[in-house]
């Protein structure tokens, strides 16, 4: 359970804005202290920054949990596939703002912009939580060196990652419960 846990800041980094926007909305001061220096305590920039540098912690010791072999391949290809099928909502979410922003013309340049950086940095992000998966998986002998590397780049491309997150939890879960072997005298057939 403490492995998903420590996941939660790299689930929510696309959803991390809207979270912020939602608290700018709820307090009702905060541009009232942000147009005033002198009494504003920079708290929502400290939070930011804490939640920047946790979620980069948690990808980097994620990654090198996975390479040390303290998840197994299937628990590593378990995680990422939770990962990014929970941000599937915002790839989608972020892939209708630039579509607004299209059909703003020229005003909505910014919500385009905006929507491809969010979306970048987080497909960065989880593209490197997914290379410690590709390795495990590597070292135990689930996929090839070649299939590995090439999976492993596949991770930083859109859509494709969300496909190669489900190849490698199948491969893995596989791997992790191979099927009992048939008996000879049972064939699946029902005699005539």
């Amino acid at each position: 359970m403490k492995k998903y846990v420590l996941m939660i800041p790299l689930i929510l980094f696309p959803y991390a804005y809207l979270i912020l926007l939602a608290f700018i909305g709820v307090t009702s001061s905060f541009f009232d202290q942000w147009m005033n220096l002198k009494s504003y305590d920079y708290t929502v920039e400290t939070l930011i920054i804490v939640y920047l540098v946790s979620t980069l912690f948690t990808i980097f010791y994620n990654l090198i949990i996975t390479l040390k072999g303290k998840y197994t391949a299937y628990e590593a290809a378990k995680i990422n596939l939770l990962v990014k099928g929970i941000q599937v909502p915002a790839y989608i979410f972020h892939f209708v703002i630039g579509m607004m922003g299209m059909v703003m013309s020229v005003w909505g340049i910014g919500l385009i912009l905006f929507a491809v950086v969010v979306d970048l940095i987080t497909i960065l992000l989880t593209g490197i939580n997914s290379i410690g998966c590709s390795i495990r998986m590597r070292k135990e002998n689930i996929l090839t060196t070649r299939a590995a590397v090439l999976m492993g780049i596949g991770c930083f491309i859109y859509c494709a990652d969300l496909v190669i997150a489900v190849v490698y939890f199948i491969h893995a879960r596989k791997k992790a419960n191979p099927q009992p072997a048939q008996s000879p005298d049972f064939s699946p057939v029902l005699p005539d």
